[in-house]
């Protein structure tokens, strides 16, 4: 077992918040890591390009799930709730105190109404 792994136990056992989480922190931390550009004290976060690969990487954990390749059908479903999720998701994080403070400290008011891709 690694030091941010699990036990095999907890992984077949069902659905593991705490393994969610943990997930979460390494995923952020990697698009903070990988965002630090090199020639100015800078992290540039690219909305676009990281919403891409995380949806690259959201397809590929789908195609390893039967229960959710086996049909269109299953397909559909399963987007139909990603899609509600995300909304709601998203309405959350953007009344979110701490996402707002960030967003303040991080971006000057122009430069979020000119930038972006996402």
């Amino acid at each position: 077992m690694n030091q941010h792994g699990t036990t095999y136990a907890r992984a077949v056992a069902a659905y593991d918040p705490e393994f969610e989480r943990t997930l979460t922190d390494a995923i952020i931390t990697t698009i903070a890591e990988t965002s630090v550009v090199n020639d100015a004290n800078v992290m540039a976060i690219r909305t676009g390009e990281s919403i891409s690969a995380l949806m690259k990487v959201v397809t590929l954990m789908l195609a390893m799930s039967p229960s959710v390749a086996r049909s269109p059908a299953a397909i559909r479903k399963l987007t139909d709730d990603l899609r509600r999720r995300l909304i709601k998701n998203v309405a959350n994080a953007a009344s979110d105190p701490s996402v707002a403070d960030f967003m303040q400290h991080a971006f000057r008011h122009d430069d979020r109404e000119r930038r972006g891709s996402a």
